[in-house]
């Protein structure tokens, strides 16, 4: 699993290209390499020894190919191209994936500018060659979710900043531009993407835009037409009001709330709004641009002179504004309260939110613990074993419920795993306890899985997180995923098949009993870091057993206090700063 450059003849002339060595046919004597795009077998000549050390050269192809090896994946030793990886001792040589050496620096994100109150990162696209680039950016601010009110202008001045770009936007769009704004707990995200002749003029504009909120006085800017501000406040209510219709993304909803501390439900932002006027709105706009800090990815067909030009532009603009620095202290905290170890786990229950609704959905939520590499892996590979028993036992031969899941949690920087049902045959009560059953039967499925199924599952794991981007967006979404993140680890998914060559289903049994404690079990301790979300239907009984009875007016109110005393339930304790 050698670098390699490759000389290779176009024509007349010659070119170098990067290669990975894949795979070694000792019989043919012939090498798999792996170039940006495709995968090639060639002979290796007679003169070229099969012994690689970094600076060693050789010819394929009865030399018409030239190659010199220039990185190997352990410095202090030789590499022979061999078929496979690490854990032939398994069965696994012959069908483990490669694992390909870490990228080099050139192809990595890296800082290009480190100022106060910007960081901007690069890198130049080696692997799509085409035409294009993608601009994200992070703009932070202090009290961006202090309150619901300040989450719900953050919202509204999303919504009018879109609102007052369509024109610009459609003129974009039929050059191949695009861009979008979003609001986060954090502050505000802008992406900007398309042919990059032009990306940096679009990214002015919308930056312009944004920027021009920060003056302190009240009225809006100039760019905001009469009558829009009032437009933009009846869509953005009408949208709170249609959140969290459908039981399972209710759930959902009320499980991160439950989880996350300063997470406002729709009810509370669209109550906080009620009397807002634009001069009241615009103050709290001025507040969170008063002071930030932005951090930018500009990767594509751009290279280090177009950074810089980024650089630039987004420092010129935030000196025209006369924003402050926020200082890294002051940045807003994702904090993720700890879920309790507990015999008796909490249980939220809320009726869904449409009064028509039939379903009900049951959210288990098991709380793992902060990021670390090998229960990163073992999570995913949990949820992929588990995934079809489940739905294949649930729903296609017991008829449980129409919907049926699990899937690894990770919010930011905490890890967990749960389990969801939705039904309109079943109570919530029953889904509960059959979920508890099913952990418990497929403990011994688990425990006595043949060793080939079980490598199968790695192999195919391996494969998924080894998976070459199919874009620059892709790509970029990634290595943005990071940063936003906080987390900066560029190839966690290399990382993580590299690990998983070394997993064995003994250690992912010892997690499956340390986590999964089943409650169906009286011969193991049954203390779980868990907590159930019942969303109740109003269709027939049995699914509708258990709904809680509220008032129309009071029902938003009365799950608030669900979700209130869940945090206190956790004595609102949280894992504090992780990334």
């Amino acid at each position: 699993h050698c670098s390699l450059k490759v000389c290779i003849a176009f024509g007349i002339q010659k070119s170098w290209f990067p290669a990975t060595a894949k795979k070694f046919d000792k019989i043919q004597n012939q090498v798999l390499l792996s170039y940006e795009k495709n995968e090639k077998w060639h002979r290796l000549d007679e003169a070229s020894s099969t012994k690689f050390v970094k600076g060693s050269k050789g010819t394929l192809d009865d030399n018409s190919i030239h190659f010199e090896v220039t990185d190997f994946p352990s410095e202090d030793k030789e590499v022979r191209v061999v078929h496979g990886c690490n854990g032939s001792d398994r069965g696994i040589d012959d069908h483990f994936p490669p694992i390909p050496p870490p990228l080099s620096a050139s192809r990595l994100p890296k800082v290009v500018s480190d100022i106060e109150g910007l960081k901007i990162w690069h890198y130049q696209d080696t692997t799509f060659k085409r035409p294009i680039a993608e601009l994200r950016l992070k703009i932070v601010c202090s009290g961006a979710n202090k309150s619901p009110f300040y989450r719900a202008c953050a919202d509204l001045f999303v919504s009018l900043c879109r609102d007052a770009v369509t024109e610009t936007s459609y003129l974009a769009d039929v050059c191949e531009l695009g861009s979008s704004i979003g609001a986060s707990d954090v502050g505000f995200t802008v992406r900007v993407h398309g042919f990059d002749h032009k990306l940096l003029d679009l990214t002015g504009e919308i930056l312009r835009l944004l920027f021009s909120f920060s003056a302190s006085n009240s009225d809006l800017p100039p760019t905001i037409k009469k009558g829009r501000f009032e437009a933009c406040l009846e869509v953005l209510l009408r949208r709170y009001g249609n959140a969290g219709m459908h039981a399972s993304s209710f759930a959902t909803d009320i499980r991160l709330m439950c989880i996350r501390p300063n997470m406002w439900s729709a009810h509370a932002k669209a109550k906080s709004l009620e009397g807002v006027t634009s001069a009241t709105f615009k103050a709290v706009i001025s507040d969170l641009l008063s002071n930030v800090f932005v951090e930018a990815l500009y990767c594509g067909n751009v290279d280090l002179t177009d950074a810089r030009d980024a650089d630039k532009l987004i420092q010129k603009i935030l000196q025209d504004s006369k924003c402050g620095v926020l200082p890294h202290c002051k940045q807003p905290e994702q904090l993720v309260i700890d879920v309790p170890l507990a015999d008796v786990n909490k249980t939220v229950v809320v009726p869904t939110r449409d009064p028509k609704d039939p379903n009900t959905a049951v959210e288990v939520y098991f709380q793992i613990n902060r990021d670390n590499l090998e229960q990163r892996v073992l999570i995913d590979l949990l949820s992929q074993i588990i995934y079809e028993p489940l739905f294949d036992q649930l729903r296609t031969k017991e008829q449980f419920g129409y919907s049926v899941s699990v899937g690894a949690r990770w919010s930011f920087g905490v890890m967990g795993m749960s389990f969801k049902v939705v039904t309109s045959s079943k109570s919530a009560h029953e889904v509960s306890e059959r979920l508890d059953r099913f952990l418990l039967e497929f403990r011994e499925d688990l425990s006595s899985m043949k060793q080939e199924t079980f490598l199968e599952h790695v192999v195919g794991l391996a494969k998924n997180k080894l998976h070459m981007f199919n874009s620059l967006e892709e790509e970029c979404s990634s290595r943005w995923s990071e940063i936003s993140e906080g987390r900066y680890i560029w190839e966690a998914y290399r990382d993580e098949a590299e690990y998983l060559s070394s997993v064995g289903k003994d250690q992912l049994v010892k997690a499956y009993d340390e986590w999964f404690p089943s409650k169906c079990d009286p011969k193991k301790p049954q203390v779980r870091k868990c907590f159930m979300v019942h969303v109740i239907g109003n269709g027939e009984i049995p699914a509708s057993s258990g709904r809680p009875v509220f008032e129309a007016e009071v029902a938003d109110e009365k799950i608030a206090e669900e979700i209130t005393g869940f945090h206190a339930f956790a004595g609102r304790k949280t894992w504090g700063k992780i990334y």
